[in-house]
């Protein structure tokens, strides 16, 4: 086969297109998630509301990624990247026409489509290129991925500033054309691709019912799982006979040959160690600017910074890594892989610190912790999950993790909402129970209010005392969730130091 980094003054070109495919999702999904408050707003959507086009965009791309292997023999890799994109360009054009959450539902449907064929066709691409040269494609993408959920709060706050929310959509229209101008670079056709039968059409159908339910499942959790934990149970058994139905008619259909190559412990256990870096990454996403924008007070711009910044950080990592990998410093897997989880525990101790006097600059400095933790845990699990996958099953192998990916982002925020929810409901009833009404705290508390404000009314002064109530809850509850994540991460780091799977 002809690969198109022949001519090697072609590479840096080749690399830069593969970065340029690789950094549209992350780009789009940064700018939407970091401004989803004014997104709501401009669609009259509320959370719940909210939470269905997450749904809808995640259980799409499962839905792609199911069906990928097939798609890349039948139209060849370019074809295939081409197509996506003019679907994730549509997808946008109908969110930024959007005028309720129905429209904005169904444009990111069509985005979660088309955005399934960027992130491994852009990873396969990488295997393509021959010799060491494919260790710098593979630092480049990498850094794309960094890349690009970093420029996403930037760009995402930078166009609020200058117009409205339509153009979180709209912005990312010529990043698109400038994938497709660059899934040119990418291969025609794949003639190294395993020729793995395929599930049949009513297997299929059993599968896209396991993912709807899967996915309404981790939407409703949160609004759910204390009012009406009997919805949860039903879509929870409805989900298992899908499974079940699923698993039992895709069998006949070759789809179990495909995994019986995969099912190598060392594999089962990349994927696991894969949601549990996706988990943690998608949650503190979530959880970091509600302490730092709700809970310590800091602007929406400030915030979208402060957020890059630990993108960033991983980038920085990501080049280290790469140049003592590149010199052969790094022999072994285990140590890198317990010092990121350690650089996580790091993280989720000095958040749990802060408080209401903490500056922008000590925020970004711990930051810096969680931009390590991304980066060197999840290239230490890429090497050693990806290590010993046979070249006619890396694609197919690659799109698994994804499905991984996808589920991991879509239930670290539903999982995250119920820790939050429900700390914040125990840390309410808590702190309430000193400021009843006739109470010695609440008199109190509206006396000195009065004396540092003096115009203010006493109505207005319990108004206030209400809203800095729910902040110091909301501000308990982040830092419960930090001291959580410093356990996960030690945790992790003593099960890494027993495990022998990746050395």
């Amino acid at each position: 086969m002809t690969h198109p980094t022949s001519n090697a003054r072609a590479l840096p070109w080749h690399i830069v297109c593969i970065m340029a495919v690789a950094m549209i999702e992350f780009l789009q999904n940064g700018m939407l998630n970091f401004a989803a408050s004014y997104v709501m707003g401009g669609i009259g959507a509320g959370p719940e509301e909210f939470s269905y086009a997450a749904m809808a965009y995640a259980s799409c791309a499962v839905l792609a990624l199911s069906q990928q292997r097939r798609l890349t023999l039948a139209l060849g890799p370019r074809r295939l990247l081409r197509l996506s994109m003019l679907s994730f360009a549509a997808g946008a054009v109908l969110c930024a026409q959007s005028h309720g959450p129905a429209d904005f539902i169904l444009g990111r449907a069509w985005q979660g489509f088309g955005a399934a064929a960027f992130f491994t066709g852009a990873r396969v691409e990488v295997n393509r290129i021959a010799g060491p040269q494919r260790t710098l494609a593979l630092v480049g993408f990498g850094q794309a991925l960094l890349l690009g959920s970093a420029m996403g709060p930037l760009l995402g706050g930078w166009l609020l500033s200058v117009a409205d929310w339509h153009w979180l959509c709209w912005g990312i229209l010529p990043w698109t054309l400038m994938g497709w101008v660059a899934a040119g670079r990418f291969a025609e056709r794949d003639e190294t691709a395993y020729q793995a039968g395929h599930a049949t059409p009513r297997a299929l159908w059993w599968f896209a019912v396991a993912v709807l339910l899967l996915q309404f499942l981790i939407q409703q959790t949160p609004y759910n799982y204390f009012g009406r934990p009997d919805i949860l149970l039903g879509l929870l058994a409805g989900l298992t006979l899908a499974v079940i139905v699923w698993l039992r008619r895709a069998r006949p259909a070759g789809v179990g040959d495909m995994w019986r190559q995969l099912a190598r412990r060392r594999y089962l256990l990349g994927l696991v160690y894969y949601f549990v870096c996706y988990t943690m990454v998608a949650a503190n996403s979530y959880i970091m600017p509600l302490l730092v924008q709700q809970g310590l007070g800091f602007t929406v711009p400030t915030t979208g910074v402060l957020l890059s910044i630990s993108f960033l950080a991983g980038l920085v990592c990501a080049s280290i890594y790469a140049l003592l990998l590149a010199r052969g410093h790094v022999s072994t897997l285990k140590p890198v892989m317990v010092l990121g989880m350690m650089f996580l525990a790091g993280y989720g101790l000095l958040m749990s610190g802060l408080n209401g006097e903490a500056t922008m600059g000590r925020i970004a400095a711990i930051l810096l912790c969680n931009g390590a933790f991304m980066t060197v845990f999840i290239m230490a699990v890429a090497q050693g999950t990806f290590g010993a996958v046979e070249p006619g099953a890396f694609s197919h192998a690659y799109q698994t993790k994804n499905i991984i990916r996808q589920l991991a982002l879509s239930s670290a925020v539903s999982v995250s909402t119920v820790f939050i929810q429900g700390r914040n409901a125990l840390h309410y009833n808590r702190l309430i129970e000193r400021f009843d009404a006739g109470g010695p705290w609440l008199a109190d508390a509206v006396r000195q209010l009065r004396t540092a404000l003096p115009a203010i009314d006493p109505q207005s002064a319990v108004g206030l005392l209400g809203a800095e109530l729910s902040r110091q809850t909301l501000m308990l509850s982040c830092l419960e969730f930090y001291r959580l994540e410093m356990w996960v991460g030690l945790g992790m780091a003593l099960i890494l130091l027993m495990q022998k799977s990746f050395r």
